[in-house]
């Protein structure tokens, strides 16, 4: 019996625009992060897919000794060397398609957020060029900017310039909080909604548009069906709500059988201590960058994804209910 989750995804896989034909056919795939929830999901996805079936599904990683949840899925397991052009062109030659999942909001010391978002997105671009792909789908945030003051968005933006300059069809999604089965942002909400006592930046008054993991898993495949011809699209993929961070927690405790007791604190202070941290020990990953992505709004515009995603985005409720139910994962 499928879960609700795939349920939610085959609806959405039926659901074509007017005028709007997905390309079927047989397609080789790299997908760059594969470890994460997005990679795990997308390589179930495309074994469901109707209109693509990959002829080799390459899932590249950074370490196989920590690719774990990789192995029962049906794709080739890589390690690769973003820094290493040959390493990158090795494990990338012959792909007709790549999506890059790979980043980071905090890379793993030494790395800069430059090497692990920027530099990276180089790598696998001119690798997938050289390779002769067609397709590139790229996840990014909403708010990336090479001028940004941010250095998590600044990273993103280059690299988004990088991916404009190329000539892929597929898109760039600029995607906020991903919610469903296995995601960080999911377990972290649950985590919290069970806490005796939940500390908050400005009592988690600042807004969200979380976007549903099935969502995230069908635009990609909407990308990759796309005309090879078709120019690289720029889509800001937001959930279809926004709501504030007290209130996706409130709803998730309803469903978990919690009832979160939020404890405000103030944003100046949640702020000095970031900076702080950040200079005195920046190892620990808190930062100015990260306070800034997690409490300071970056909204999308969810106008073009709507008009141009050829299926209806997943309410907050809903997808909450798939991400929860009993065997979600």
């Amino acid at each position: 019996m499928n879960s609700p989750t795939e349920k939610g995804i085959q609806a959405r896989k039926r659901i074509r625009g007017p005028g709007r034909t997905a390309r079927s056919g047989t397609i080789d795939i790299v997908i760059t992060g594969a470890n994460g929830a997005v990679g795990q999901g997308l390589i179930r996805h495309l074994g469901r897919s109707s209109t693509i079936v990959p002829t080799r599904l390459r899932a590249l990683v950074r370490s196989l000794e920590r690719s774990h949840g990789l192995r029962p899925l049906d794709a080739e397991v890589i390690e690769v060397r973003y820094g290493d052009p040959a390493s990158v062109r090795a494990c990338i030659e012959g792909a007709d398609a790549v999506v890059h999942l790979a980043g980071a909001l905090l890379p793993r010391p030494p790395e800069s957020l430059i090497e692990a978002n920027t530099d990276s997105t180089r790598a696998v671009a001119e690798a997938a060029q050289a390779a002769g792909a067609k397709h590139f789908v790229y996840l990014s945030f909403p708010g990336a900017d090479p001028a940004s003051r941010n250095g998590y968005l600044r990273s993103k933006g280059f690299a988004e310039e990088i991916l404009r300059q190329k000539p892929f069809s597929g898109a760039i999604f600029r995607v906020p909080m991903i919610l469903g089965p296995g995601c960080p942002s999911m377990r972290k909400l649950r985590q919290l909604a069970g806490a005796p006592l939940t500390p908050l930046v400005s009592g988690g008054s600042v807004r969200l548009q979380p976007i549903a993991l099935a969502d995230v898993l069908g635009a990609i495949e909407w990308a990759l069906s796309l005309p090879p011809d078709e120019p690289l699209k720029v889509l800001d993929l937001v959930g279809p709500e926004t709501i504030s961070y007290a209130d996706l927690l409130r709803r998730v405790g309803q469903r978990v059988g919690k009832r979160p007791r939020i404890f405000p604190i103030p944003r100046a202070a949640g702020w000095l201590t970031a900076a702080l941290m950040g200079l005195l020990a920046p190892s620990l990953g808190w930062n100015r960058s990260v306070f800034d992505i997690l409490f300071k709004e970056h909204l999308g515009d969810a106008s073009l994804a709507r008009a141009t995603v050829p299926f209806p985005l997943t309410p907050v409720n809903e997808t909450l209910d798939q991400a929860l139910s009993p065997g979600a994962g």
